[in-house]
């Protein structure tokens, strides 16, 4: 029914636009860029943010929209999503001028979308629901449809590299991606190997979180931001590897920690220690960007299940 496929794909979307509103809103956000810091980036702010959200929009219910309609088996979905993927970051290029804001949020959260569209076309195959009366999916589900699709993303995105490289021969090689760097010299499988599994840092850390925090009247930014800091503390972020290698990234999980342990946004000594986390991540030039992907996607299947 075009009307049912029409109410989903739309919901789908604008919670996948209130994930990235959110995570992007969230302050404080150690190196990262929010309302009141730029974090360790002098190209963009929090306004480019908003323009790239915006721009990225329309591509949401269309990832939604692929997944729904699409009939064949999960993975066969991937290259469909990745062509259409290109568009939105065209999109989102164009509205920030060339600075990449979400380039990774577009692969991540279109793929969850996508894994929800085909999701909810199958219930709707298999049971009657009117447009006032819809299934409900689960976080668990959604994860595991997204890595049916990212099946093999490994093999094939990783095939061709030369994996005989050594360390710094690959790290100094232009012609590579960050992602195809890190794989080369450490085995790093980054986003792709998140998805692939299924978001586990999500499904793990995040959501059980983000879920406690609310569950005891925390607000959402301040639930977002100690979730984040669970995040630090177990996601691979290979912006983190990129900028600042192994010794930042350890570095990011021993600051996290630490601000957990002082009790996070609800003790003043917390709120210090993740105040002060900003002006470290700065003067070392991290930015935990994976980590603020892996927060957005936390973010949509909180939403999903708890309003659609």
């Amino acid at each position: 029914m075009l009307q049912y496929m029409d109410s989903i794909t739309k919901q789908i979307a604008r919670l996948a636009l209130t994930a990235v509103l959110y995570e992007a809103s969230a302050a404080p956000k150690p190196g990262l860029v929010d309302p009141f810091s730029s974090g360790a980036h002098s190209d963009m702010d929090y306004f480019t943010f908003l323009a790239s959200a915006a721009s990225i929009a329309p591509w949401l219910e269309r990832f939604a929209r692929l997944g729904y309609l699409h009939k064949g088996e999960p993975e066969s979905l991937l290259p469909v999503l990745r062509k259409e993927g290109k568009h939105a970051e065209n999109a989102m290029f164009h509205a920030t001028r060339g600075v990449n804001t979400h380039k990774g949020l577009i692969f991540s959260l279109g793929l969850v979308c996508a894994a929800a569209g085909y999701l909810y076309a199958g219930k709707n195959a298999n049971s009657l629901y009117s447009v006032h009366s819809l299934p409900s999916l689960c976080a668990s589900e959604i994860c595991q449809t997204a890595s049916a699709i990212a099946k093999g993303i490994i093999e094939r995105d990783f095939a061709s590299l030369d994996c005989a490289a050594n360390n710094i021969t690959a790290l100094s090689n232009a012609n590579l991606t960050i992602g195809e760097k890190l794989f080369l010299a450490y085995k790093v499988r980054g986003i792709r190997g998140e998805a692939e599994d299924g978001f586990p840092s999500v499904l793990k850390f995040g959501l059980p979180t983000l879920r406690a925090k609310l569950a005891v009247g925390f607000s959402w930014n301040d639930a977002l931001i100690d979730t984040l800091l669970v995040l630090f503390s177990h996601v691979e972020d290979t912006n983190v590897l990129g900028r600042a290698g192994y010794d930042g990234l350890a570095y990011l999980r021993s600051e996290a920690k630490t601000a957990i342990q002082l009790g996070g946004v609800a003790n003043e000594k917390g709120r210090n220690a993740i105040r002060n986390m900003d002006a470290k991540f700065i003067e070392r030039n991290i930015s935990p960007g994976g980590c603020a992907d892996m927060l957005a996607v936390t973010v949509f299947l909180q939403l999903i299940e708890r309003e659609i």
